[in-house]
C-alpha cells in the first residue's frame, strides 16, 4: 500500500544507504552482511509511525541483504518489512517476495481442491539491455582489470565475488590496504577502465559500449558503469508505490559518499551526506520533530 498521508495529500519517503549510515561502523566487509545499529532501529520504527516508507537503497548485493542475520531478516525480526522496500546492487534488483504455486516434482499441489499459493522470496530485477549484456562477460571483464592492476604493480587480494553475476559492480582489495596506496590504485584503474571503454567501442568484446567509473569505497575500490546509481533504486520505489511525477513528496535521503547524492533526483528530496551513524541519528531525530 503507498504510504501516503491523505489528510495532506502527500507521499513520505526515507531513503537510505546502509553501510555507513544505519550500521554502528563505517567500516564495508565484503560478503559479510551489514548490521543495523540499535538506535537507527529504533528511529525507524519512529519514522514508520509517521508515516514514512523506508527504502533501504544498497550497492551490496542480493545475497548479501538476503543473508542469515543480514538486513532483510533484521527488519522483519522487528516489524519494520512491511513498511519497507530494499533495493541491492544499486537498485537493479528489488529484494522481495511474490506469491507462487507450490509445487512437488514440477506440479501443482492441492488442498481441498485448490491449488495452494505460498509467499516466497524473489529477486526482481530491472533490465537495461546493454547492462546486462556486460554482466554476461563481466568475470572476462574483471580478470582483464585486474590482470591489469596486477601487472602495475598492486598486491591484490584473492577476488571474493565471483559468484556474485548479478551485481554490476567489480571490487578489488589490496592485501596490505594502505590509503595512499589505495588511492593510487584508483587513479590507475581510471586509466585501465578508459582504455578498456575504446576497447568496447572498437571490438564490442565485452559487449555493448559501457563506460566504467572507479570509487574509493575504503576497503577496497569498485568499479562500475557510470550509468549506474543508486537513483536507480529511488526512482524504482517511487514507481512501486505509484507516485506520479506531478504528486507531491516529503522525502530524505541518507547516503555517506558523494556518489549518494544521485538520490536526489527530484527538488523535493532533501539529501543529507552524513560522516557516520552518529550523524544520521542526529539529523533524523531533528527531522522527526518537524513531524510531530
Amino acid at each position: 500500500m503507498p504510504t501516503k498521508n491523505n489528510a495532506f495529500n502527500e507521499y513520505r519517503f526515507l531513503f537510505l544507504d546502509i553501510d555507513g549510515v544505519i550500521t554502528p561502523t563505517n567500516e564495508f566487509i565484503p560478503d559479510i552482511p551489514p548490521q543495523i545499529s540499535e538506535e537507527s532501529i529504533k528511529l525507524l520504527k519512529e519514522f514508520v509511525q509517521k508515516k514514512f516508507k523506508l527504502v533501504f537503497i544498497t550497492a551490496r548485493s542480493s545475497v548479501e541483504i538476503r543473508t542469515r542475520n543480514g538486513v532483510e531478516e533484521v527488519l522483519k525480526k522487528f516489524n519494520l518489512l512491511d513498511d519497507s522496500l530494499i533495493y541491492a546492487s544499486s537498485g537493479l534488483e528489488h529484494v522481495t517476495y511474490a506469491h507462487e504455486f507450490h509445487t512437488k516434482n514440477g506440479k501443482p499441489v492441492f488442498k481441498n481442491g485448490n491449488a495452494i499459493i505460498q509467499l516466497k522470496p524473489v529477486i526482481k530485477r530491472e533490465t537495461f539491455a546493454h547492462l546486462d549484456q556486460m554482466m554476461l562477460y563481466k568475470m572476462l571483464l574483471g580478470n582483464d582489470i585486474r590482470n591489469a592492476l596486477k601487472y602495475a604493480g598492486f598486491k591484490l587480494r584473492s577476488a571474493r565475488e565471483k559468484r556474485l553475476l548479478t551485481d554490476a559492480r567489480f571490487f578489488f582489495e589490496l592485501e596490505d590496504n594502505k590509503t595512499h596506496e589505495r588511492k593510487r590504485m584508483v587513479k590507475e584503474a581510471l586509466i585501465i577502465v578508459e582504455k578498456l571503454s575504446e576497447a568496447f567501442k572498437k571490438t564490442h568484446k565485452y559487449g555493448s559500449p559501457v563506460e566504467l567509473d572507479v570509487f574509493d569505497i575504503g576497503a577496497g575500490i569498485a568499479i562500475e558503469p557510470k550509468e549506474m546509481g543508486k537513483h536507480i533504486g529511488v526512482l524504482r520505489a517511487l514507481k512501486k508505490v505509484g507516485v506520479m511525477p506531478k504528486d507531491k513528496i516529503i522525502a530524505y535521503a541518507f547516503g555517506d559518499s558523494e556518489s549518494d547524492r544521485l538520490m536526489k533526483i527530484r527538488k523535493d528530496i532533501i539529501f543529507f551526506k552524513v560522516k557516520n551513524n552518529k550523524e544520521f541519528l542526529k539529523i533524523a531525530k531533528e527531522i522527526l520533530k518537524k513531524h510531530n
